[in-house]
């Protein structure tokens, strides 16, 4: 039965009807599939077989557009009804194509389009009749700003595309539609600038999407996993954002967008690790603010990925290197602990981000009290029960300080799970191990690339780039475009 399915997937229409009709039957399961509807009208003195998804498809369209313009049609003499026919002459949708595949026609329908198939042809026409319920343009959730546009992606496809055209209203806004998943078909749009983008880079990562070979993908995070460089890295190669505005810069930075059905945000590529610094605000706000803003981030990371590590090197290995009064404080406060440190800190770390994800989970009305018990109460006893010192609490605080500072999420997590790798190497070596630590993640980093690009260019290796990286500086002193846009852009861009 199996095999029946696949070639009947593999063929081409024919010009029965009853044979089409009775395939599509059989692929749509309509003995069992209450939602598949198969309606028989005639047009013209020639029968035709509507198919459609019921709760994809937008009844209203197919009746007034489809149904009520067959119907009514005279027959014409001399004239044969078939595709062509009924798209130029009878159908009053804008949006329809002659298609003779099987396949292309099932994966149609099943996302909400409408067949219509024409007995004596072998061609169907297939019309743009998606109705499916879909939440509305929102504000963002996760990428929060003070300063700037406050709409987010949402789970419909077209309606991000939509968005983007919003923001960049240029003829030149190419939208490639490719299919991945061999079972179950994810629908992907490539986005990207025609003559600003790095043709070698869309290339890239058209090639790497069509070359995904899995049964089914689930939206944007299993796409990134498919096409990014380095799978294994910690860090992620590919952005991730929810704001139309921040995808839209990235576009005419000549990055590449990559949209999904059923996904409410886009993955940009290539980046550097400057980009997952950069917020939305920084763009909206005076230079002034916007450098400082990122300076701000710039720490809270270091401080997030450092602070615990350096903290028991130097008070496991290396007390000497304290002040007097500085190593008294921390002796006192440490002197019911029984704990050693490595324990007490992970202790920390591992509450803090229990509370953390407990907060994400559970429902929105209840969370800041979980955050007040877990926080406040559960932190203040063990202190009191002198399982925990006053100074770690301190230092476990600024650690996830700096850590919510970053704008991205996956980044964060990923600069997590490098502070605790430092953690490890501090507790088993003191500052060498920290130091270590230290020289093996920035080789990493520095040996990350994202599409052929590398991870912290144009710093090393350098490249000429906008003076927007580290510091925003004045916005008429940004004229040089990125440095993996088209070169002729690039060339456009200097004499600017």
């Amino acid at each position: 039965m199996e095999i029946d399915r696949v070639e009947m997937l593999r063929a081409a229409l024919t010009p029965s009807l009853d044979e089409n009709v009775s395939r599509f039957k059989t692929l749509l399961s309509s003995d069992t599939n209450v939602d598949a509807q198969f309606r028989f009208i005639n047009c013209a003195e020639t029968r035709l077989c509507v198919i459609y998804i019921e709760g994809m498809a937008d009844d209203r369209k197919i009746s007034d557009f489809i149904l009520r313009a067959c119907v009514n049609l005279p027959p014409a003499p001399g004239r044969r009804v078939d595709a062509a026919y009924l798209m130029e002459d009878v159908l009053e949708i804008a949006q329809c194509e002659a298609e003779h595949r099987v396949s292309e026609l099932l994966n149609s329908v099943v996302t909400g389009m409408t067949a219509v198939l024409i007995d004596g042809c072998d061609e169907a026409v297939l019309l743009e009749t998606r109705g499916y319920p879909a939440r509305p343009v929102n504000r963002t959730t996760n990428e929060s700003v003070v300063i700037g546009a406050q709409e987010g992606f949402v789970e419909s496809l077209r309606t991000n595309m939509t968005l983007m055209r919003r923001y960049v209203p240029a003829a030149g806004l190419i939208t490639e539609c490719i299919t991945v998943g061999t079972v179950v078909p994810t629908h992907v749009t490539l986005v990207y600038l025609r003559g600003v983008a790095d043709e070698g880079v869309v290339e890239a990562v058209r090639k790497r999407l069509k070359g995904i070979d899995a049964k089914t993908v689930q939206g944007l995070g299993a796409i990134q996993q498919h096409i990014e460089d380095q799978p294994w890295a910690l860090l992620p190669q590919m952005l991730q954002t929810e704001r139309p505005d921040r995808a839209a810069s990235c576009v005419m930075d000549g990055q590449v967008v990559v949209l999904a059905d059923n996904s409410p945000y886009a993955l940009i590529g290539p980046i550097t690790l400057f980009h997952q610094l950069h917020a939305s605000d920084d763009s909206f706000s005076r230079w002034q603010y916007g450098t400082f803003l990122r300076l701000i981030r710039i720490i809270g990371m270091l401080v997030s990925v450092f602070l615990p590590g350096l903290y028991i090197a130097l008070t496991d290995y290396h007390m000497h290197l304290l002040p007097l009064s500085l190593l008294g404080s921390i002796a006192e406060a440490r002197a019911n602990v029984p704990f050693p440190i490595l324990v007490e800190i992970m202790i920390m770390e591992f509450s803090f981000y229990l509370i953390n994800e407990a907060g994400t989970r559970i429902p929105q009305q209840i969370g800041s009290a979980l955050g007040i018990v877990g926080a406040l109460i559960l932190g203040q006893a063990a202190v009191s029960a002198s399982i925990i010192s006053p100074i770690l609490i301190i230092i476990v605080a600024l650690t996830g300080l700096g850590n919510y500072a970053i704008p991205d999420y996956g980044f964060g997590i990923g600069l997590v799970i490098c502070r605790l790798f430092v953690i490890a190497c501090s507790a088993a070596f003191g500052l060498y191990g920290f130091c270590m630590a230290a020289f093996v993640l920035s080789v990493s980093v520095c040996g990350m690339k994202s599409f052929g690009f590398a991870y912290v260019a144009p710093i090393a290796p350098r490249r000429p780039h906008n003076p927007d990286l580290l510091l925003r500086l004045p916005i008429w002193l940004q004229r040089r475009p990125m440095y993996f846009a088209a070169r002729a852009h690039r060339a456009r861009g200097q004499g600017g």
